[in-house]
């Protein structure tokens, strides 16, 4: 049973994490809550059995806890990340990160020098078509070489059902994350253009083009375009459009419950609504690590990776050049 300390319920309680904790009551047990509307921290902390504290500080310290969930911090800006990360005790972080490379940077730095874990919520990478595609990488399709995203960036009053994807940063961060995780190699150049189309500015869009490294075996180019419309048209689905090209055939994500994959003998279109939910994964995993076990978990560095991305697409489109990516220091 891994002990868990909650910091902020935020505006996702009650439709995205609190029916996942419940299904996953006999493996987490919620011990305190905080949240700055106390009678809300109140009213939860009383049906899980938990303390309702008064601060980060009073539940870090005075409650026997194995992990932390950081699920809304915003009104306290970067203060309990850079705490927990001193705690050496695993924290699952959902929402944004901002921009401060230089803060992200350090707080990483110290959770390292702790050896804690520190997860950011990276829910792409655990959708059911993801998993999904990495079973079919393994049996059918071979490694992936070019990844195609049709999208549109949110709107400033659209609902989005994950937290940390409102504005475009955050969003892009995501996808460009999610290319990453995809590709399993590290990005070497970004370029952005623009294209217009006077008479449809619905087909405006800039695109972006991850380069990556190599196919070691094939040498075949490697890459991320993803294609960032002005706006996007009614009839179209807010889900990005995902096709992935590999080896022995191709992939495309419908949803995030749907794929549909072809090579040379075979054409099939899966629903995966039956398979567990990208949340139950990663939650899943965190417990793991809280354990002590070693599955292989995102990090703060990957978001790192991701911000530096769409900031090289931006100064990219701006110098009309394509950008070397840099690597972090070790």
């Amino acid at each position: 049973m891994v002990r868990i300390g909650i910091i902020g319920l935020g505006p996702y309680w009650e439709q995205r994490y609190e029916p996942v904790l419940q299904a996953m009551d006999q493996r987490i047990q919620i011990k305190a809550v905080y949240d700055p509307v106390r009678s809300r921290a109140e009213q939860v902390a009383s049906h899980w059995n938990a303390a309702a504290v008064s601060g980060i500080g009073c539940l870090v310290t005075r409650y026997p806890l194995d992990a932390f969930l950081l699920l809304h911090s915003d009104w306290m800006n970067h203060y309990p990340l850079k705490l927990l990360s001193q705690q050496n005790r695993p924290v699952y972080i959902a929402g944004s990160l901002g921009e401060d490379l230089d803060l992200l940077e350090r707080v990483h730095s110290r959770a390292v020098e702790q050896l804690g874990t520190l997860m950011p919520e990276f829910s792409r990478r655990y959708s059911q078509a993801t998993s999904r595609f990495f079973e079919l990488v393994v049996t059918r399709l071979g490694k992936p070489n070019s990844i195609q995203i049709e999208t549109c960036c949110p709107a400033e009053d659209q609902q989005v059902e994950v937290p940390g994807q409102k504005n475009e940063t955050d969003f892009l961060v995501g996808l460009m994350d999610w290319c990453c995780y995809v590709m399993r190699t590290k990005p070497v150049k970004v370029q952005t253009t623009l294209h217009s189309d006077s008479s449809d500015r619905s087909e405006d869009h800039r695109q972006i083009k991850i380069e990556f490294l190599p196919d070691p075996v094939t040498a075949a180019e490697r890459f991320a375009l993803i294609k960032l419309k002005t706006e996007q048209r009614e009839s179209e689905t807010q889900f990005p459009r995902h096709r992935i090209l590999c080896r022995n055939g191709l992939a495309e994500f419908h949803s995030p419950e749907e794929i549909h994959w072809e090579n040379d003998s075979s054409s099939m279109t899966e629903s995966l609504k039956s398979d567990r939910r990208e949340l139950e994964v990663m939650l899943d995993h965190f417990c793991r690590r809280a354990v002590g076990g070693i599955i292989p978990v995102p990090n703060i560095r990957d978001v790192c990776q991701a911000i530096q991305l769409v900031r090289l697409s931006r100064d990219s489109l701006s110098s009309g050049k394509s950008l070397a990516v840099t690597k972090f220091k070790d």
